[in-house]
């Protein structure tokens, strides 16, 4: 029977009388002793003497147990330098074939993820087109994706690279770009059928006698009484329009004061004003006409197409700024009619 390693050590260490026995025989000895005072010399004489006796006993076990290792360390570094030169070995070999192995399995994926891209090939040409690609020598030129060249043509092979989620990616932003771009000339559309309908509005208004003015705010323009800022012209929805015309074509445009009828009112204005002692400039001020009930209306409804619109945040606020709206709409038609 194969003796173990502790009575190996516990054996040598008997032969130098390291045992058990000698261990408890100092406990039982020394750690009784204690020292009274700076003055007790026998005392200190017994503690330090008891020291000497256990560090000795202590050097020696060191000693032993060092020596007795020795070997063992030295058997230690030998099994791990073995190890180390066989595993090498062993996985030069291993590594050689796990490299044939990762090679076979890379061009099984490979085929295999080619296989999947070639039944989705069909539905990205389909994209393509679908988003204004072009088809050009049997290739697409998608001229949105930023990911390749505008002049760059898209072959099979091309398609086939991306993966799903750029794939995915890529056809989105063609997308929004080919979105922004349709809606870019409606937008432009819109607006040259919006300039061009508010020029014909201003030259019927200016056929009318209207003249343009500024007040300093805006453009407006008048005729007499009848007055109509450039913004209004701009807004003012199809079936409306017709009748601010009608309102400029009756508008009656005053008289211009001839030099005798300015001269026989300055020479009265200054007699009266000789008799009555009134201010000439408070007699000579032109009186304002008074304007038809009509007129009043349509300019009132003009007034109401005018004022400024709260901007509401809140649902609420929206919902009854929108229906108040419905309400002037209708009362601007009602004045107009």
């Amino acid at each position: 029977m194969k003796e173990t390693a502790e009575n190996i050590i516990t054996t040598e260490l008997a032969k130098q009388n390291v045992t058990e026995a000698v261990i408890a025989k100092l406990k039982k000895d020394y750690l009784p002793l204690k020292i009274n005072g700076i003055d007790d010399k026998e005392g200190y004489k017994k503690v330090h003497d008891a020291r000497i006796d256990c560090r000795d006993h202590r050097v020696l076990a060191e000693k032993i147990c060092k020596a007795g290792r020795e070997d063992a360390n030295k058997e230690q570094k030998a099994w791990i330098a073995k190890e180390k030169e066989v595993v090498a070995k062993i996985s030069e070999v291993e590594q050689h074939l796990k490299t044939q192995e990762e090679a076979i399995d890379a061009i099984i994926e490979a085929q295999k993820i080619r296989a999947e891209r070639l039944l989705k090939l069909p539905g990205r040409k389909t994209q393509v087109v679908g988003i204004g690609g072009l088809i050009a020598d049997d290739m697409f030129i998608l001229t949105a994706m930023d990911d390749l060249e505008k002049t760059d043509p898209l072959d099979d092979e091309i398609i086939m690279a991306f993966t799903d989620d750029k794939w995915n990616q890529i056809i989105v932003t063609a997308q929004g770009k080919k979105l922004a771009a349709q809606q870019k000339i409606i937008d432009d559309a819109n607006a040259k059928k919006l300039l061009e309908r508010t020029i014909a509005r201003e030259n019927e208004l200016i056929a009318t006698g209207a003249v343009l003015y500024s007040d300093g705010l805006g453009k407006v323009y008048r005729k007499g009484s009848a007055s109509v800022t450039a913004q209004t012209i701009k807004d003012c929805i199809d079936e409306g329009w017709p009748k601010i015309v009608e309102v400029f074509q009756n508008a009656v445009i005053p008289p211009k004061p001839t030099e005798t009828h300015i001269a026989s009112s300055f020479s009265g204005a200054v007699a009266f004003s000789n008799a009555t002692g009134r201010n000439i400039g408070e007699i000579t001020r032109p009186e304002i006409s008074e304007i038809s009930d009509e007129e009043k209306l349509f300019n009132f409804a003009t007034s109401l197409e005018n004022l400024s619109r709260p901007i509401m945040k809140s649902v609420p606020g929206k919902d009854v700024l929108k229906n108040a709206e419905a309400h002037i709409s209708l009362a601007i038609e009602l004045l107009r009619k």
